[in-house]
């Protein structure tokens, strides 16, 4: 048997001849002598290893905070964006259904004048009996087309004749003065129900002003349509619309219960003065205009 120290060969001693040492352990492994070379390396390899991680570990804490500021920042900048997205979206939501609301309220407006105007129409003094605040709305739409309508009448006749400065004075003249006398019959109106000490309201005052002017819309339109055909007709259904304005102021006062105090002066005075101022600012804005178009009407070419 071979000594597994020195190598020795010994027969089938148990102990080796040369250094003694016990042969009967041959069968367990032997036991591994550490290489003085490989443990004085691993230690330093352990320790430049542990070194590595110690600062690979360090230094990702320090980088922590930069990312986590981009990715806050990434965050913020998107959160900004949709932010911006979505206020961008609710105001256009918001402006759609704004205006169709406005469409709505205006296709309802329209469609309730349009019925009134057709009741009115038909018995203009008998409504004007039962209106009320409600419907003053539906009285300044009737004096807002009759200054239009009276204004597109003067616009199309001096058109025809070929005037300068035609939009100036067959359109926007007309047109202001038209509203200047409406306002002063109503500022009229106003002023004698405050003399004769009378409770009414505005608003109502103003729907049943505007419920008798509704046959002068009717006039005004035909005016319109008849200058085509003959001056004559249309020149005298202009006429006959700014008679219904005198005919309107004189309805609204007349039904209310005037003279009921000992004021200074009589009723009859009274309105007969709003009559008056109603007719010379009628004929100090638009008497020359009216004027001029008769003496069209009566010349060969109004005649045609």
């Amino acid at each position: 048997m071979k000594c597994p120290v020195c190598n020795h060969e010994n027969g089938d001693a148990h102990f080796c001849e040369r250094c003694g040492s016990n042969l009967t352990q041959t069968t367990s492994s032997p036991t591994p002598v550490p290489n003085p070379e490989s443990a004085a390396s691993e230690p330093e390899y352990t320790r430049w290893s542990s070194t590595q991680a110690t600062s690979s570990q360090a230094s990702v804490p320090s980088n922590t905070p930069s990312v986590s500021i981009h990715k806050e920042q990434a965050r913020e900048s998107t959160g900004t964006n949709d932010q911006a997205s979505a206020g961008d979206n609710s105001s256009n939501q918001w402006n759609n259904i704004v205006q169709n609301e406005k469409v709505q309220q205006a296709k309802e407006v329209s469609k309730q004048y349009l019925s009134y105007f057709l009741s009115v129409l038909a018995r203009p003094y008998q409504t004007m009996k039962t209106v009320g605040d409600q419907h003053s709305l539906n009285g300044w739409l009737t004096m807002a087309l009759i200054a239009i309508l009276s204004s597109t009448y003067f616009l199309i006749t001096f058109s025809r004749i070929g005037m300068d400065g035609l939009f100036i004075s067959g359109f926007i003249r007309p047109l202001l003065f038209t509203v200047i006398i409406l306002i002063a019959s109503i500022a009229l109106m106003y002023a004698i129900l405050k003399i004769e000490k009378i409770t009414f309201r505005p608003k109502t005052m103003v729907a049943q002003f505007g419920t008798l002017l509704v046959p002068a819309v009717v006039s005004l339109v035909l005016a319109n349509l008849f200058i085509i055909i003959s001056y004559s007709i249309a020149i005298s259904l202009l006429a006959v619309s700014y008679i219904i304005i005198f005919v309107a102021l004189n309805s609204v006062l007349f039904q209310y219960p005037l003279n009921r105090t000992k004021a200074a002066i009589d009723s009859m005075y009274s309105v007969l003065i709003a009559n008056a101022v109603v007719f010379f600012i009628l004929y100090r804005l638009l008497g020359e205009i009216v004027i001029g178009l008769i003496r069209l009407m009566l010349s060969p070419f109004g005649r045609l």
